[in-house]
Parts: C-alpha cells; structure tokens; sequence
C-alpha cells in the first residue's frame, strides 16, 4: 500500500518538476507635454523610432507592417504589426527572428497606447515576453532576470526618448 501511495505521489509531482519559463512582462508609461495627435502621429510613422529612440539608429521598413531596427551595438530587431487602431492610438506588435544580442528574448508581444490625460498625454508600453532560454536552468544572461532587465531597460529609454522630438502644444 505504501509502495501505492509513494507512485501516486511521484506521478503527481512529476508534472511540477518539469516546468518551462514563465512569462515575464513590463508595464511601462510616460507624460508628454503634447498633443495625443502630435504623440500617435510620431509613435504610428515606420520608422521614426529611429528619431526618438536613443538605441536605434537605423530602421528599414520592409513593408507596411515588418521594420528592422539597427541598435547601437550592431543587432537587429525585427517587428511584425500584428494591428494598428488609428481611432484608439494603438499598436500591437510581436518580434520575429529575435537576436538575442539585441534582447535576450525568445518571443515578445508589445502593445503601445496613447490617451489623453488632462493636456498632456500618456503613452503606455505594456510587452510580454519569454527568456532567451527556455530549458529549466538557463544560463546567466539568457535567463529571466537578463531578458527583464533588457526589455525594461529598451522600453523605459524608448519613453523617455518619445518626449523630446514632440511638438509641444
């Protein structure tokens, strides 16, 4: 009977030992002294990132809906627009063929919104994504506190870069 109990037991752990990465995710907003017009119109243009985020210094929009972005120490990333709603000032995006010297990501999902708050506007970055590595032990700068720090990093210097190139009202 004990013999019965210890197996039941094993087969009911098995499944908790043996568990991927869990989703990590940033959460992120900034105040612009502008119009939400002004704020969309830059966030919505291929490549402006290019202009306003310190990161980036080159973008090449290979369709309406895919850009590569060229990052200061060489990397690549490259976006999919999964949706743009002009009437909600909202993009959804997600990267394909991640190098992982860009973000130490595996997949990645982002959402930017603009709304009106008061006179100026707010623009949230929310992005969920997976570490570079997703087996259950992985190594340093593959794991979930190096792809957090990462994306953090990218998405609070992309806001604090969109307030200088707009147009105050």
């Amino acid at each position: 009977m004990k013999k019965i109990y210890a197996l039941i037991l094993m087969a009911v752990a098995a499944p908790a030992i043996a568990h991927g990465p869990t989703p990590q995710k940033t959460d992120q907003s900034v105040l612009i002294g502008a119009a939400p017009d002004a704020v969309w119109k830059l966030l919505s243009e291929p490549c402006a990132i290019k202009d306003w985020h310190p990161d980036v210094v080159g973008c090449e929009s290979i369709t309406p809906l895919k850009r590569t972005l060229v990052l200061k120490n060489g990397s690549k990333i490259n976006e999919e627009i999964d949706e743009i709603l002009p009437s909600e000032m909202s993009i959804s995006y997600r990267l394909g063929d991640i190098d992982i010297k860009a973000l130490p990501v595996s997949s990645l999902t982002g959402r930017l919104k603009v709304t009106a708050d008061g006179t100026s506007s707010k623009v949230v970055w929310v992005a969920r994504y997976y570490r570079a590595d997703t087996t259950n032990e992985p190594p340093k700068g593959l794991d979930d506190e190096s792809a957090l720090n990462a994306v953090n990093a990218y998405v609070k210097a992309a806001l604090l870069g969109l307030e200088k190139p707009v147009p105050k009202k």
